[in-house]
């Protein structure tokens, strides 16, 4: 799959959770562990889990030793900053108490993020190229109880997931041929909302 900021995803990562009731989900078999306090939908597919990953450790910017695990595991996932953008990451790393066990690396690029805030009533759309033939994962999730509207479009300006609104969401398809779509996302509620964005 060819993006704009060139991310191909690996086979990673098994999430247990070090805080009592947070949820874990497994990630393809293939990679290594690592052990993060984070609340991973049941099911959740890999672009999901570094969009909860990251809202996770924004809010985890006191609990240094829960950060780096965060963070740890957002490396063994390969997950990089979008080309266009500053990497969100890179000031959590100074306050992140980092684990002793440096984490797995397997293929040298990962999903690519981005963060962004929408006040109330606020809306972005970012366009991007995905490859025909080839499964295409976008995920958002927010700090917080705040919860964006996430569709994506076709060049005909359909939708290819069914429009919806949670604190955490993904869209899954099949692009037929090679093309430009575009991410819309929506702050429908009454506070701002600070979001990560995945592109798989």
């Amino acid at each position: 799959m060819k993006l704009r900021t060139g991310v191909v995803l690996m086979p990673l990562i098994f999430l247990a959770a070090l805080a009592s009731g947070c949820a874990t989900s497994p990630l393809p078999p293939g990679g290594r562990g690592v052990s993060v306090g984070a609340a991973i939908p049941a099911g959740a597919g890999r672009a999901a889990t570094a969009a909860q990953i990251l809202a996770e450790a924004d809010a985890a910017q006191d609990q240094p030793q829960r950060l780096g695990a965060l963070i740890a595991a957002l490396d063994t996932m390969g997950a990089r900053p979008a080309a266009d953008q500053a990497d969100p990451v890179a000031p959590w790393r100074l306050r992140a108490q980092m684990p002793r066990t440096a984490p797995y690396r397997g293929r040298v690029l990962g999903p690519a993020y981005r963060a962004g805030t929408l006040d109330p009533g606020g809306s972005v759309r970012l366009p991007q190229l995905f490859d025909g033939g080839r499964a295409a994962r976008v995920a958002v999730a927010t700090r917080g109880q705040a919860a964006l509207d996430l569709i994506v479009l076709d060049t005909d300006a359909r939708p290819v997931c069914p429009p919806g609104r949670t604190p955490s969401r993904e869209c899954n398809w099949t692009p037929l041929f090679s093309s430009r779509f575009e991410i819309v996302l929506t702050n429908a509620s009454g506070m701002a909302a600070t979001y990560y964005l995945v592109i798989e």
